[in-house]
């Protein structure tokens, strides 16, 4: 799943260049700094993602329609609000990630943000093998219409929240698409009753909400 942050392939690649610093102690420094920056970049890289392990965050589905009127969806942890005059979301995509090209052509999205008893969600949308099943488990609405304008978005989801691409900000492997909300539709039920689901350290974690 994309937020458990593993990523062996990169682990393999640290551990190859561990044995540069003690080279580096013993002889020419300028010879072998680039191979020193990259080494501290990808220790770098694994220590932050160690961290984000210890960030507690909600799971969206970001929806949205090709040009052929086909339904797109992926599992996103990387969304957050960006303002509320205007009204804004930002949603960050990898570039590799299939939505990424809908979003660059249709320039709108819906943001669903799960319920904690919508967690069986994430595995279809988070699997490419599994693409098939995305919109055909769960209460989804509008996302076979025939008319071409309604984005899909999730009943029964703890927030449903629909936008135009207003800005596109490519910064690393990602694109960071900031859009203007159009609408907004928030489940009914108190939270304490259905609360959102939340994820920390790769694991669905559950919120006590009645705490004193």
């Amino acid at each position: 799943m994309a937020w458990s942050w593993r990523d062996e392939g990169r682990n393999q690649q640290i551990n190859k260049f561990q044995h540069i610093r003690p080279v580096l102690r013993q002889g020419d420094r300028n010879m072998c700094t680039p191979l020193a920056e990259e080494a501290s970049r990808l220790d770098l890289g694994a220590d932050l993602k160690t961290a984000m392990r210890r960030l507690a965050g909600s799971v969206s589905i970001v929806t949205s329609r090709d040009e052929e009127g086909q339904p797109h969806g992926m599992a996103a942890s990387a969304v957050m609000p960006v303002s509320i005059d205007p009204p804004s979301m930002l949603v960050a995509v990898n570039r590799s990630a299939g939505l990424h090209a809908v979003l660059q052509h249709s320039g709108r999205y819906c943001i669903n943000l799960l319920a904690d008893d919508q967690h069986a969600l994430l595995e279809p949308f988070s699997q490419s093998t599994l693409r098939a099943q995305r919109f055909r488990s769960g209460p989804w609405r509008d996302a076979w219409s025939e008319r071409a304008s309604p984005l899909p978005w999730l009943e029964g989801a703890s927030a449903v929240i629909a936008c135009i691409v207003d800005q596109a900000v490519d910064y690393g492997s990602h694109t960071l698409f900031i859009g203007r909300v159009t609408d907004v539709r928030v489940d009914p039920a108190p939270v304490e009753l259905h609360p959102p689901l939340v994820w920390l350290a790769g694991h669905r974690a559950r919120l006590d909400l009645h705490s004193s």
